[in-house]
């Protein structure tokens, strides 16, 4: 039993590499396709949410099942919950620490241009919806805000933000655990 629980551990921490590597790739082409190649507002729409998160869930079911397979297809729910935490929460700090250096240090006029292109996207599609100016000027507003509120870097802000996806992870990697257990067979004698 100590060595498949070493195995999740294990096996749980190399898939949340790749899958963290796999969305920070994917959101380097979404921040590529609005800075460059963004078009109408629907498709950017259509881009940016069901596609991105189509993708998002489709790819952790699969690196799941994976982490499931791997280690013999048989876990019990604290071996499951611990693999899924284990590989989502790796998953999180490659994603999120890889975007934020890509986007502050490797290519910042890109998620520069990424957040006009964005913010106009959003604006023409409140405006085609007949929204008054003066709320589509609110929304601006605060999306701009909050983009300069993400570039501001405080040792604060970053426990804050690993309590809170620690927290969030963890009561995902429940929820996940509990569909994705698979006891083994009780033998018959």
């Amino acid at each position: 039993m100590e060595n498949l629980d070493k195995a999740v551990r294990y096996q749980g921490a190399l898939r949340g590499l790749l899958f963290g590597g796999l969305m920070l790739l994917v959101d380097i082409l979404k921040l590529w396709y609005l800075a460059y190649s963004a078009g109408s507002p629907l498709v950017t729409f259509i881009i940016l949410y069901p596609v991105y998160y189509i993708i998002l869930f489709a790819a952790s079911l699969l690196f799941i099942n994976s982490l499931r397979n791997k280690i013999g297809r048989y876990w019990s729910l604290k071996q499951a919950i611990t693999g899924i935490f284990i590989m989502l929460f790796i998953t999180g700090i490659i994603w999120n620490n890889g975007l934020n250096l890509f986007s502050a240090k490797i290519a910042p006029v890109m998620a520069d241009t990424a957040h006009v292109e964005l913010v106009e996207a959003r604006k023409k599609a409140m405006e085609s919806s007949k929204l008054a100016p003066e709320k589509v000027n609110i929304e601006v507003a605060q999306m701009n805000a909050a983009f300069a509120a993400s570039k501001q870097f405080s040792i604060t802000n970053f426990f804050r933000s690993l309590l809170v996806s620690t927290i969030l992870v963890f009561a995902i990697s429940a929820m996940l655990g509990t569909l994705f257990k698979r006891e083994k067979p009780a033998q018959s004698s």
